[in-house]
């Protein structure tokens, strides 16, 4: 039975957002074209009717998990004044959290790909730069947003870059180590969490004078 254009859209979306999902939790390399069509309900034969290889699919998960990234810290940038729950020091504390340490695929994927991004394919690549650019944009609002600013000028984009370069490498640090050395992985989470917000406050401070 031939299934229709709609259908075939569906079924090429669960094997995008399954792959996605496997590749934060395993790696790029770490997941066979099997794996994937299973986790997504389908069959391994089928994989080929909606990409010409792993590569182009892995483009596709790449996009598919960076707009998520960007859609939750735009989320937060456009949060009305006073919603501490959707609030960017919120947002770092979940980031810097034991538990996002502890999840067994990095819902980041600028920290779960950063490690394979530069040997993927030039298609991933620039849909991880792309989404970065796009999330940094994000973020820049945020932090403006944060300081009480009315535009993102380019102090705040360097602080901003710098904030979120010091998250991702807290995580990819804390999670390296979090199993033969606990106390020292909590160690950098809470140290680089405290860090930001002493600095963020400081920031903020200053622009009030």
């Amino acid at each position: 039975m031939r299934i229709t254009k709609q259908q075939a859209g569906e079924n090429r979306e669960r094997v995008v957002a399954a792959a996605a999902r496997l590749f934060r939790e395993r790696g790029f390399d770490g997941v066979a074209v099997a794996d994937l069509m299973g986790a997504a309900g389908l069959t391994h034969g089928g994989f080929y009717n909606h990409f010409g290889s792993k590569d182009e699919l892995g483009a596709a998960a790449c996009a598919h998990a960076l707009s998520q990234s960007v859609a939750a810290i735009e989320a937060v940038a456009d949060a009305k004044p006073g919603r501490k729950d959707v609030s960017l020091g919120d947002y770092r504390r979940r980031y810097l959290s034991r538990k996002s340490r502890d999840a067994k695929g990095f819902r980041c994927p600028m920290v779960a790909f950063g490690a394979d991004v530069s040997r993927q394919s030039a298609a991933f690549q620039e849909q991880y730069a792309d989404g970065l650019r796009r999330y940094l944009d994000g973020f820049v609002r945020a932090l403006s947003a944060e300081l009480g600013e009315g535009r993102a000028d380019e102090g705040v984009r360097a602080q901003a870059i710098a904030q979120f370069s010091t998250m991702v490498g807290a995580v990819v640090l804390a999670r390296g180590v979090a199993a033969a050395d606990p106390p020292l992985s909590d160690e950098i989470l809470a140290d680089a969490l405290a860090s930001l917000e002493r600095e963020t406050a400081a920031e903020a401070g200053s622009r009030e004078v």
